[in-house]
């Protein structure tokens, strides 16, 4: 295949059609409820941790360069930053349900960034890589499925978010499928980063490196699962050592389907562990999240079609059994 030839099809994955519609709708729902995780529960604690009340806050916010958006999120008034607060938590309801998702999502973006600079000591990872994939994702079809925005297009009979479209369509499919390109190369870097550090260090080409990460106090979600795990030090060493690998090794790994099954379910296990043994949820739900676009709309597709024929078969043994069972019963 000639080099033109390659840039022709390169050209024409990147403008025909949108690609990864369902994976980033499920992100989308990921994403949101992430985000309605770390603010409904803040509720009580709103005002002390980014409204009026947190101006104990405000030097070291000053002195890191963060600005605060006293327009959008007050913390002056009282009133005015329960109103912004509670219209960013109406935001990211819209925004989980996928209800004018196109118009939403920029609005919600400006809005969590404000109130995220309100306090910079309450960030995390989670947070820098939801505010970094949301600006790629403003330019993502991402209520293609699952969404009540989805649903009103079906009613409509037009695809989902392909309404009051004023771009041609190839500028359209062109600025989903770049987002998507910067949302994957943005894991890239997080994990090829991640485990280049890893290797400059000394516990985790040891082994020895969840051993202590798990025994961080202050990280101890569930202390009895921790200490369970601590009981295997084979169980720590490998674990440890697929971890590193596993992140290293991504790129490589993307590029042969069985690898890269292999080591998207490896991350997303990793993940779910970070979140359940070390408490930091945000970051591994952003992590699963964005991990998932990695995933094609065909391999959705067939795990879709695999799931319904086992329920119908599943189903089908239901019905049969009552049958014979019913036919067993002696009428008396």
């Amino acid at each position: 295949m000639s080099l033109n030839e390659r840039f022709d099809g390169w050209l024409r994955w990147l403008t025909a059609t949108q690609h990864n519609l369902r994976s980033f709708s499920i992100l989308r729902i990921i994403f949101g409820a992430g985000l309605l995780l770390t603010l409904v529960p803040s509720i009580p604690d709103r005002s002390y941790l980014w409204g009026p009340a947190s101006f104990w806050v405000d030097p070291e916010a000053r002195r890191r360069g963060y600005i605060t958006f006293d327009v959008l999120i007050s913390k002056s008034d009282p009133v005015l930053f329960d109103v912004a607060f509670f219209a960013l938590v109406a935001l990211v309801l819209l925004f989980t349900v996928g209800f004018a998702t196109r118009f939403v999502t920029p609005v919600m973006l400006i809005m969590l960034v404000s109130l995220q600079s309100n306090n910079p000591y309450v960030l995390n990872g989670g947070d820098t890589l939801y505010r970094i994939t949301l600006l790629f994702l403003v330019f993502a079809n991402l209520s293609a499925h699952f969404s009540v925005d989805a649903w009103l297009a079906s009613r409509r009979r037009e695809p989902a978010g392909g309404r009051r479209t004023l771009a041609p369509g190839h500028v359209v499919n062109s600025a989903h499928n770049a987002a998507l390109i910067l949302c994957c190369f943005q894991i890239i870097v997080v994990y090829v980063v991640s485990g280049i550090w890893k290797l400059t260090g000394d516990d985790w080409p040891a082994g020895t490196a969840l051993f202590y990460s798990l025994r961080i106090d202050a990280f101890m979600a569930y202390p009895a699962f921790n200490e369970l795990l601590w009981q295997s030090s084979l169980l720590i060493y490998v674990a440890t050592f697929i971890a590193l690998w596993a992140q290293t090794l991504f790129p490589l790994a993307l590029l042969w389907r069985p690898s890269r099954i292999a080591v998207l379910l490896t991350l997303m296990f990793m993940h779910l562990g970070i979140a359940v043994l070390l408490g930091l949820w945000p970051f591994s739900l952003a992590m699963i999240a964005l991990d998932m676009l990695f995933i094609r709309d065909s391999s959705w597709v067939r795990l879709d079609g695999w799931m319904r024929s086992r329920l119908m078969r599943w189903r089908g043994r239901r019905r049969a059994t009552k049958t014979n069972t019913a036919a067993s019963v002696p009428i008396s």
